[in-house]
């Protein structure tokens, strides 16, 4: 090779050693995990003009870069196919505003570092609900909607129930009814009172609707969500949890929050029981 030549190759070739060096680079570097999300949870997961938005997208999305030796491939699917797809190993992990539980434990990896907090607050009839709402004793006596019988606000209200005799909620359950029709039956007063995480979009729904009749309380609970791994993925699960730690600290997670449920749900304190 001619010397002229090969001086003119030397500048691609440091350009190359450059970006190798930096990590991902334009054509990603790394291995590839696939990654399962919601295809229909507005604000946490959403397809919207053909693009996959939410706040847990841009929080694994924002993991992804702080990864460099990893690539994160997100396939919106149901609930059901998230935990099913776990199951057979073909998502490395999922996202969901997941809760955990002693069940999951046992299933799937959960580790230190949640990705949000999902904030549980009721939304009543102002008409008929007076008095202030600040705990699920304020609930007893009033006609709650119904609550998704495999959901974590059933096995919520159950548990208080064994635990508070004297003060029980009447437990209606039904998986039939869309988070919609539940906000209109209350402003309509059927109902007193849903009892709901408001990562849901709630919020939304009511503006949208102008359902003038609500009010909302001031978070019940506050429960830590996560993402669920498969077991044999501590590895990434380490440098997943590393990564948000270091998000929370830069605000960048605050700042989503923000974005997608109006606030920053990390001000408030973990509240489970």
């Amino acid at each position: 090779m001619k010397k002229s030549k090969l001086l003119a190759l030397i500048p691609l070739l440091l350009v190359t050693v450059f970006l190798t060096a930096c990590g991902k680079s334009s054509s990603q570097s790394g291995k590839t995990y696939n990654v399962a999300v919601s295809t229909a949870s507005k604000p946490l997961s959403y397809q919207e003009g053909g693009k996959l938005k939410g706040y847990e997208v841009d929080v694994i999305r924002a993991v992804d870069k702080k990864v460099p030796d990893a690539n994160f491939k997100l396939t919106a699917v149901s609930q059901t196919a998230e935990l099913l797809g776990l199951d057979s190993k073909k998502y490395d992990f999922a996202a969901n505003g997941f809760y955990s539980n002693p069940e999951r434990q046992k299933k799937y990896l959960i580790t230190k570092e949640n990705d949000g907090l999902s904030l549980v607050k009721v939304y009543y009839n102002k008409n008929k609900v007076k008095k202030t709402i600040s705990n699920l004793d304020d609930l007893s006596g009033l006609s709650v909607a119904p609550v998704n019988p495999n959901g974590g606000m059933y096995n919520l209200l159950t548990t208080w129930n064994k635990t508070n005799k004297d003060k029980k909620v009447k437990v209606l359950t039904s998986d039939q009814f869309p988070l919609q029709q539940l906000l209109k039956d209350v402003n309509t007063g059927k109902y007193d009172a849903l009892i709901d995480p408001s990562n849901l979009g709630e919020d939304q729904i009511i503006s949208g609707l102008k359902l003038k009749n609500i009010g909302v309380s001031e978070p019940v609970r506050a429960f830590p969500t996560y993402f669920l791994y498969t077991k044999d993925n501590k590895a990434l699960a380490k440098k997943v949890d590393k990564a948000l730690k270091e998000l929370k600290s830069d605000g960048t997670l605050a700042k989503l929050s923000k974005k997608y449920f109006g606030e920053n749900v990390f001000q408030y304190k973990v509240k489970e029981n």
